[in-house]
Formats: C-alpha cells, sequence, structure tokens
C-alpha cells in the first residue's frame, strides 16, 4: 500500500474545527500522546465520575474481571490505555472504568447513522456521529501510527480511539453504531473497536471479533473495496452480514432477526433515521448526495442529523483517498476537505 499521510484542504480560519492529534510510534507513544493532549477533559470526566457513581470504589472493582479480559486478549491495548491515564494523570482503573460501559448503565444511549453507497469511485461512507448532551469539542480528529499501520477518523477525547467513524491506510473503513444488548463478563465493546483499527482485511477484522468474548457489542460496519461487512453483536452471538457492491443503512437497531431477542430496547428514532437513510441512500452516490443524506431534517421529530445529539460528520471516499468531516450538524456546518495518500 502506498504510504498514508494527511493534507487539510480548504480550512476556512475562523471555522470552528475539530482539535487535531497526529502521533506516530508504539502503543505506549500513541497513549501518551492522547492523554497528554487531553489531560484537562480526562481529568474533569474522572473527578464527574467519582462524585456520580454511588460506592465509587467498589463501582472500580466491578471492573476488574472485565481488565483481566481486556489485558488477556489485547496486553498492547493495556499498554495503550496505561501511558495514556499516566499522560493525564488519573489511575488506570479510573481511565479503564470509562471505556467499561458494561458497567455505567448511564452512559447508554441511541448513536449514530451510517450510510454506504458504491459508485464508479469504489466506495463512499457516510457517518453522523451523536451522542445526546455532548457536545461537538467531546470529538476530536486522530491520525496514528503504529507499525505500518495508520489510521484516520474521529475519536472521543475521553474515549480509547475506535468508538466513531475512520479509516485506515489499508483500506478498511469503520464505523460504528451504538446496539442495545444485555451485557456478559469479558472484554468491554469498546476495546474490540479500537482493535479493528489496525486489521488489514474484513477477514482479519471479522476474526478479531468472533476471537474475542465481548462484554456486550457494538455495531460494525466495515467497508473495504467492494464489499460491506456488517457485524452484529450480542455478548458472544454474533451476525455477519455481507454485501458486495450493494448499498447499505445501519442505525441504532439489530437487523438479523436472530439478534432481535438479544436486544433490551431501540428507539423509535432509530427507526425513523433508518428508513430515511434507506430511502435515500442509492448506487452510485456523490459526496454531495451523501452529504444531504446526512444532513436531512425531513422528519421533524426524528431527523438524521440531529441538533440536540449530533456531534460531527464523517464521509469517505477509500478509493480515492479523501475524508470530509463536519463539525457539528452537517446541515449546519461545512465539511472540511483532508486528502489521503
Amino acid at each position: 500500500m502506498a504510504d498514508f499521510w494527511l493534507v487539510p484542504g480548504g480550512l476556512i480560519d475562523n471555522m470552528n474545527k475539530f482539535e487535531f492529534l497526529e502521533v506516530t510510534g508504539s502503543y505506549k507513544d500513541v497513549g501518551y500522546a492522547i492523554g497528554a493532549k487531553f489531560k484537562k477533559t480526562i481529568q474533569e470526566r474522572v473527578n464527574e465520575r467519582q462524585k456520580r457513581i454511588i460506592n465509587y470504589e467498589r463501582y472500580l472493582k466491578r471492573t476488574e474481571p472485565y481488565f483481566k479480559a481486556t489485558k488477556e486478549r489485547f496486553p498492547n491495548l493495556v499498554t495503550e490505555i496505561s501511558a495514556l491515564a499516566d499522560a493525564a494523570g488519573v489511575g488506570v482503573a479510573d481511565y479503564f472504568s470509562i471505556n467499561n460501559r458494561e458497567v455505567d448503565s448511564h452512559d447508554k444511549g441511541d448513536h449514530c447513522t451510517v450510510a454506504v453507497s458504491f459508485g464508479e469511485s469504489g466506495a463512499v461512507v457516510g457517518h453522523n456521529e451523536d451522542w445526546e448532551g455532548a457536545s461537538p469539542d467531546s470529538l476530536y480528529i486522530l491520525k496514528a501510527t503504529i507499525g505500518k499501520t495508520t489510521f484516520f477518523g474521529l475519536q472521543y477525547k475521553v474515549a480509547i480511539p475506535g468508538v466513531s467513524a475512520a479509516v485506515n491506510n489499508w483500506g478498511l473503513v469503520q464505523c460504528i453504531n451504538d446496539l442495545n444488548p444485555a451485557s456478559q463478563m469479558g472484554v468491554p465493546k469498546n476495546f474490540v473497536a479500537r482493535a479493528v483499527l489496525e486489521c488489514k482485511t474484513l477477514d482479519e477484522a471479522e476474526s478479531v471479533i468472533r476471537g474475542t468474548r465481548g462484554a456486550s457489542g457494538f455495531n460494525h460496519v466495515l467497508i473495504q473495496g467492494l464489499e460491506v461487512r456488517n457485524i452484529e453483536i450480542a455478548g458472544s452471538k454474533i451476525a455477519v452480514d455481507k454485501a458486495m457492491k450493494e448499498s447499505y443503512v445501519h442505525t441504532n437497531h439489530y437487523l438479523a432477526p436472530e439478534m432481535k431477542s438479544s436486544e433490551e430496547f431501540h428507539t423509535k428514532s432509530s427507526e425513523a433515521r433508518y428508513k430515511k437513510a434507506k430511502e435515500m441512500t442509492h448506487p452510485g452516490m456523490s459526496v454531495a448526495e451523501m452529504k444531504a443524506l446526512l444532513s436531512d431534517r425531513k422528519n421533524v421529530e426524528y431527523p438524521i442529523s440531529r441538533h440536540d445529539a449530533t456531534l460531527g460528520s464523517f464521509i469517505t471516499l477509500p478509493s480515492l483517498n479523501e475524508v470530509y468531516i463536519c463539525y457539528g450538524p452537517p446541515d449546519k456546518g461545512e465539511y472540511q476537505k483532508y486528502e489521503l495518500a
């Protein structure tokens, strides 16, 4: 594969935009860079949780088996978060617990819309990153290189990378949708998403997911070349839907019939966004058409671009090495183009 770097194109000086972090090195180097840059934000989140969560020390004890499972499965990622916590001046257990959402039900929600189309230029992938009650400044753009792999995309300042939308230099795109399954003891879903960022192929990504005893599970919309591989997870249950050069949409509820019994709930918003995105998705979509889909507000009650929740929007054409990112709801902002070459 070609080398992978980023060139911001046409940035407007007075326009709101996401903070940007670029780091190359080991897992420790990546973790330390993130922790150092967002030290204040991470400390504030830890302090808020210590005050909010009743019997906080007992709560941390509940996360210990999940930490052990994560260290056994992904020791490099524990190295990464240990360096991150050290740079941020917080305890490793405190930071791990932020990423152990299976234990903290306060973080359950209804997040994100993904749409995929294929045309002459390959895949066009669109993702709105939604989180109720948060600010666009909760996100940043990360370009991280570890060994021969570089990944680039939207990430949360207080979470391990992987839980939003990103593309790597192997042409693998991952977009995450929250689902709402019951949980079990295992590796928190945040760490599974982080591990997929470094996968070179769809088969490798699926193998990583299948080979991990997950505590709960995201929906992973994975795209490479002309294939979409949608993976829905609920603990030890996994459903995989493969489509070649076919348009695809996912929001925040299970689509596979065999997974519906694992779902604790889903919302009318998820159903409405899915229906509207399906109506608007078609073969050969342009970037402008994908922007229009992600900006859609025709359903006033349950829009795709959500003024109370959409923190940012991400579009990528991996075959052309292009990414477009919008700060905040896309119907109110402008996309900035990044060229990956």
